[in-house]
């Protein structure tokens, strides 16, 4: 109900008249100011409601399924794409790129021309002093986009006095990244803390303390290079962990999960992109969130709606998480959806090879759990995450050992990555009794279906399962999916696979039952008596058995293991690491595992001086993959100066001292 009212608020806003948006729309042509605005409290937040409106273009579409995914993670699902920004193959004009620029610089000069009239109207201090925090943070974090994707910018600190005013020359980075921190710092001391916000939208100080971090973690890598902005990562980080109010959701699916239903976790999900409504509700105000990323569907069950499924996984990062690894089947997705309504669930192999790994969607944001009717192919609701405590415990673990070059104390560890990893193996969930691992202890043979399962006992429940089925052969048994791990389990409950034959039930034809180890299946319809077939060959007698049972084969059965209440599992230990490489090594990878599809990959590899070779990599990963090779498109295309995305040319043809990137 919060984020309903307060996008009703904003979209409100911009469609008044006098919005920003509609505003620079009706401005006179020599100029983007005008001295008859910016006059009320209502037309300050207006205005701020314009800056934030830059939040909603750029996460709507571009970092959707499109600019995300040229890192290590994903690759763009359809092998028929071989130019633009999904498979690498970029040029100074394009679109994507292009679109990012300006929306970053049309945003940049809301926020100048809002804090130029920051003291116009007559309010309370304490309002104004919000507005100018949150639209100061909101510049910082634009220039924290430009100069962290191209490299050296303009730095535009006032409004633009005319259209005439267009050579603008570059500001060498270091210059940049300066000015960000300096603007975010004192935007911190002026937005509210995080207990008096009720939502994710809005700036607080938590947001701009996690930013911080993030952004002098950039500065101290490639290509600033400032290694003394270590430090001052690790105390931006520090002051976001030492405010005592954040945690980790215990259940890494519901953070997402509540993205999607419209619902605020502040203690782990700090800031997010808000988005409302559905695609035709005439308020413009959706994004693409589960629509790009997620499981392909073709909209004919409402409940899961359409889904483009743009984005498959690497191999890389499906083998990057360990058996236990919850996130791994949430961010990945354990089973594809067919066209159909209902639509069904076919699960993929738990121990697949690298080519049905990148068979896999990307399912972070899954439709199916949104509450906004309908699920239209156009836009949804489902808000994005800019920053998670996970990601400040993790920034904080990596500023921390890059001053030195060490690996963090045993503390240190426990404080930060062992607790994204108790989150990532269900160590924190209060009913940790659950279920770990479910292993077939007998194939069984003769399925013409996959078999339920049913989990009963050891004190208990929730537990739930699906089974998968050898397609020929014996059709045995090939893999049991756990998809739901119960909890408070005293004692290993028993699992059962396939229905039991019972006596005076009406079988009909097709149905496949158990008795005595044994699987049959109905040949015959009728009612059972009360004898049950036996036979090992062959099909039983209707007047002995009420309906003909014929054998199928061999009933399959399976083993249950319980969580290891005494050990977390996932933790890590200082003596794990050799040095700090090794240490870095495993940080980046958990980043992954952690962040994954979060719009921040690629910037990670680049300021880690990655960049190239792992794209590289990726290449030679898919190269033996047959259909599936075209995923290496974006690394074989990948060059040096690909770690910048070019000037566009939509900027370098009316700026000539702008210059370009090197080998643009």
């Amino acid at each position: 109900m919060e984020k309903k009212l307060y996008i009703c608020i904003v979209v409100a806003l911009l469609l008044m008249g006098t919005s920003c948006s509609k505003f620079l729309d009706t401005v006179p042509r020599d100029t983007v100011t005008n001295l008859n605005y910016y006059e009320t409290e209502q037309q300050l937040n207006s205005a701020l409601a314009g800056v934030f409106q830059t939040l909603t273009k750029i996460y709507g579409h571009s970092f959707q399924g499109v600019m995300s995914l040229d890192g290590d993670e994903g690759f763009y699902n359809r092998s028929a794409q071989n130019t633009g920004i999904a498979v690498n193959l970029v040029t100074t004009s394009e679109t994507n790129v292009t679109n990012v620029w300006t929306a970053l610089y049309s945003g940049i000069e809301r926020a100048n021309l809002l804090l130029a009239n920051i003291n116009k109207p007559a309010m309370s201090d304490e309002n104004r002093a919000v507005i100018k925090g949150e639209a100061l943070f909101l510049r910082s974090y634009f220039y924290f986009l430009l100069v962290s994707y191209w490299g050296d910018v303009p730095l535009l600190l006032e409004p633009t006095s005319s259209v005439a005013h267009t050579n603008n020359p570059r500001t060498p980075s270091k210059e940049v990244y300066e000015q960000i921190i300096k603007d975010m710092t004192e935007a911190e001391s002026l937005v509210p803390g995080v207990r008096q916000v009720s939502n994710a939208g809005h700036i607080n100080k938590s947001a701009v303390r996690g930013l911080l971090a993030r952004v002098c973690l950039y500065m101290a890598g490639d290509p600033v290079k400032d290694v003394s902005k270590y430090e001052m990562a690790q105390t931006w980080a520090k002051k976001v962990i030492d405010d005592g109010y954040h945690s980790l959701n215990p259940d890494y699916r519901q953070v997402f999960i509540n993205m999607s239903q419209d619902k605020y976790d502040l203690k782990e999900s700090i800031w997010e992109v808000e988005f409302y409504g559905f695609s035709s509700d005439g308020y413009n105000a959706t994004g693409k969130v589960g629509i790009h990323y997620g499981i392909s569907h073709g909209g004919q069950d409402p409940n899961y709606g359409y889904c483009f499924g743009y984005v498959a996984v690497t191999p890389k990062l499906y083998f990057s998480y360990a058996k236990g690894d919850w996130r791994r089947d949430w961010n990945i997705a354990p089973y594809s959806l067919s066209s159909t309504n209902p639509a069904t669930k076919t699960y993929r192999p738990v121990y697949p090879t690298a080519m049905q790994a990148s068979e896999r969607s990307v399912a972070k944001w899954k439709r199916e759990y949104e509450t906004v009717y309908p699920k239209e192919q156009g836009g949804n609701s489902v808000n994005y995450p800019l920053l998670r405590y996970a990601d400040v415990l993790l920034m904080y673990a990596e500023a921390v050992a890059s001053q030195n070059g060490t690996v963090p104390d045993q503390e240190v560890l426990d404080q930060t990555v062992n607790q994204v990893r108790r989150r990532a193996f269900g160590n924190l969930l209060p009913n940790r009794e659950m279920i770990d691992t479910i292993t077939i202890s007998t194939a069984g043979s003769g399925y013409t279906s996959a078999p339920p399962v049913t989990i009963a006992g050891g004190g208990g429940a929730g537990a739930a399962a699906v089974t998968a089925v050898a397609t020929s052969g014996t059709r045995a048994l090939t893999a049991i999916y756990v998809e739901n791990r119960g909890g408070n389990y005293n004692s290993t409950p028993t699992i059962t696979i396939g229905e039991s034959w019972m006596p005076n039930v009406l079988y009909a034809v097709g149905k496949q039952v158990y008795n005595d180890n044994k699987l049959y299946t109905v040949t015959t319809a009728g009612t059972t008596t009360v004898t049950p077939p036996t036979q090992s060959a062959g099909a039983s007698a209707a007047a002995t058995t009420g309906a003909v049972f014929t054998y199928a084969g061999v009933q399959a059965k399976a083993t249950i293991i319980l969580t290891n209440l005494s050990v977390f599992k996932g933790d890590v230990k200082k003596t794990d690491f050799a040095d700090y490489a090794k240490f870095m090594e495993f940080l980046k990878a958990e980043r992954s595992r952690e962040l994954a599809f979060e719009a921040m990959r690629k910037r990670d590899l680049v300021r880690w001086g990655d960049y190239y070779r792992v794209m590289k990599q990726i290449a030679l990963d898919f190269a033996p993959l047959g259909s599936r090779a075209f995923g290496g498109k974006a690394g074989e295309n990948t060059s040096e100066r690909d770690v910048l995305w070019p000037i566009p040319d939509a900027e370098t043809t009316v700026n000539k001292a702008i210059g370009q990137n090197p080998g643009w």
